[in-house]
C-alpha cells in the first residue's frame, strides 16, 4: 500500500515578552490526542500558506490579530500505518492578554520553553520548540 499525502498541519507557538509559551489543553471531546496539551494548531487548507494558517487559527482559536516573527523546519510527525503529519511552527510574539478558551480546549498555562518536557503533549511537541530555536 501507497503511502499517503501527509495532511499539513500549522502550529502557531505563542510567546510573551516574558519568553513564556502558551500550552493549551485539548479538550475531551478533541477527536486528535484527546487531553494532550499542544499549541494553536490547525490544517493547512488547500491554496493556503502554512504562515497564512497559523495566523488565520491564532485569530480563531484566540482572538488574537498577529503576524509570526519567523517560521521553523518542518516537524515530520509519524502517526503509525502510512498516515505522516507535516507541522509548520511559526513564532508569535505577544503583549500578555486574556486567554478565552473554546471548545477545542479545555485549559491553559504558561510555561518556559524547557519545561515542555514535564507535560503530556501530542507527539513532537518538543521538536516544534526546537525548530524555532527556543
Amino acid at each position: 500500500m501507497g503511502t499517503t499525502t501527509p495532511r499539513r498541519i500549522a502550529a502557531a507557538v505563542v510567546q510573551r515578552t516574558d519568553g513564556k509559551v502558551l500550552l493549551l489543553k485539548r479538550a475531551a471531546t478533541h477527536t486528535t490526542y484527546p487531553g494532550k496539551w499542544c499549541f494553536v494548531t490547525g490544517y493547512v487548507e488547500a491554496g493556503e500558506q502554512p504562515g497564512e494558517a497559523a495566523i488565520r487559527e491564532l485569530g480563531e482559536e484566540l482572538g488574537v490579530s498577529a503576524e509570526p516573527v519567523r517560521g521553523g523546519e518542518i516537524v515530520t510527525v509519524e502517526l503509525g500505518g502510512d498516515k505522516l503529519l507535516y507541522v509548520y511552527p511559526f513564532l508569535f510574539r505577544v503583549e500578555d492578554f486574556e486567554v478565552v478558551l473554546e471548545r477545542e480546549h479545555g485549559a491553559y498555562t504558561w510555561i518556559e520553553p524547557h519545561e515542555v518536557e514535564n507535560y503530556d503533549t501530542v507527539p513532537r511537541l518538543a521538536d516544534d520548540l526546537r525548530s524555532l530555536g527556543l
